[in-house]
C-alpha cells in the first residue's frame, strides 16, 4: 500500500480511517522530518501534543490504534525516553524505525528527584541516556537518513523520492551546522545554564558546557545543590544568562535564578512538541539567536 494514500499532515491523536496509510512519529521533530520527507498528501500523526512534554506522553486508545495500524512508526528506540511508546511499538504491523540505532548516546545526569529512577534503571542494567539528539543539526541529519530508509522500506516504489527529499533537508541542516559553528565560535563565555539538560549534544558539537538546573527529566524540581551551582557559575565562572525551555514552570525557575544573579533569562525550545509558531528550522534559528545573546558572541 502506498504511503501517499493520505490526506493532510495531522499533529494529533486521530488515527483516521482503517484503510488510510499513516506514519506515526513519537514527537514533533520526528513528525517534522517525516512530513518533509514523505511529501504532500501523507498523513503524519504526532503522538506528542502541542505544548506537551515528550517524556510524559500517555497514549490514548486512538493513539495506540494508530501505532498498531501504521505503515511506519518513528521513535527513539528502547532508551526509556517515552516508555508507553516503546511498549506499544511491539504491536505495530508496519515498519518500526529505531532512530537512535547506530548513534552513541550521551549519559545523562540525575538530580536528587531523579536518582530513585536512575537507581532502578541501573539495577535493571540500563543507563540514564540523553535522548535529545535532534537538537544537534549534524546528528539530526543521521535521523533524516534513517527516516527516509524506513519510508522506503514500507513503500519501495517511492524510495527514490524519499531519498531526494531527505537529501534536500540534510542540506538545510548542514547549513544550520555551519551557521551555529560560525556564530558560536567567538563568545565571551561557553557556560550554558539551562533549566533542563536537553542541550548536551548541541553543547558538545559547538564547544559549550551545559549546566542543568534540572536533569534530563524536565518536570523535576531543582535541588538546592543545583541552584547553588548555577549561582556560583553566574557569579564566578562568567555565565551571562539562564536559558529556559517552553514551559511556564521552567520559565519561572529560570527567571528567578537569573533575577537573583542580575542576568537575563532567555528561551531555548527543545522541539519535543510543535512550537506555537514556525517549525523546526525557524525555531532552531531562534535558539541560535538566544545562544548568541546569552553567551555574548561577537
Amino acid at each position: 500500500m502506498s504511503l501517499l494514500v493520505g490526506a493532510v499532515f495531522v499533529a494529533g491523536c486521530s488515527a483516521g480511517p482503517a484503510d488510510e496509510s499513516s506514519v506515526v512519529a513519537s514527537f514533533y521533530s520526528l513528525a517534522f522530518a517525516a512530513e518533509r520527507i514523505a511529501g504532500p498528501g501523507t498523513r503524519v500523526i504526532d503522538l506528542t501534543p502541542p505544548g506537551g512534554e515528550a517524556h510524559d506522553v500517555e497514549l490514548s486508545f486512538e493513539q495506540r490504534s494508530a501505532i498498531e495500524n501504521a505503515d511506519v512508526v518513528l521513535y527513539l528506540g528502547e532508551i526509556g525516553f517515552q516508555p508507553q511508546v516503546e511498549s506499544s511499538v511491539q504491536d505495530t504491523s508496519g515498519t518500526v524505525v529505531d532512530l537512535t540505532e547506530g548513534i552513541e548516546l550521551l549519559e545523562g545526569h540525575a538530580h536528587e528527584e531523579e536518582e530513585e529512577h536512575a537507581e532502578e534503571a541501573e539495577e535493571e542494567g540500563e543507563e540514564a541516556l540523553d535522548p535529545h539528539v535532534w537538537l544537534d543539526p549534524v546528528l539530526f541529519q543521521d535521523l533524516v537518513v534513517r527516516i527516509a530508509e524506513g519510508l522506503g522500506e514500507a513503500d519501495p516504489d517511492r524510495s527514490q523520492d524519499y531519498g531526494e527529499r531527505a537529501e534536500a533537508l540534510r542540506e538545510e541542516l548542514a547549513a544550520f551546522d555551519r551557521a551555529y559553528e560560525q556564530a558560536l565560535a567567538d563568545c565571551e563565555t561557553t557556560e550554558m545554564i539551562v533549566s533542563h539538560e536537553a542541550f548536551g549534544y548541541l553543547a558538545e558539537r559547538y564547544g559549550l558546557e551545559q549546566h542543568g538546573i534540572a536533569g534530563l527529566e524536565p518536570e523535576g524540581e531543582p535541588t538546592a545543590a543545583a541552584l547553588q551551582e548555577a549561582a556560583d557559575l553566574l557569579r564566578s565562572e562568567g555565565a551571562r544568562a539562564v536559558f529556559y525551555e517552553a514551559s511556564a514552570e521552567a520559565e519561572r525557575i529560570a527567571r528567578s535564578v537569573a533575577a537573583d544573579a542580575g542576568v537575563e533569562a532567555l528561551p531555548l525550545h527543545t522541539l519535543e512538541s510543535r512550537p506555537p509558531q514556525g517549525d523546526y528550522l525557524s525555531v532552531m534559528e531562534d535558539n541560535l539567536a538566544s545562544l548568541r545573546e546569552g553567551l555574548v558572541c561577537r
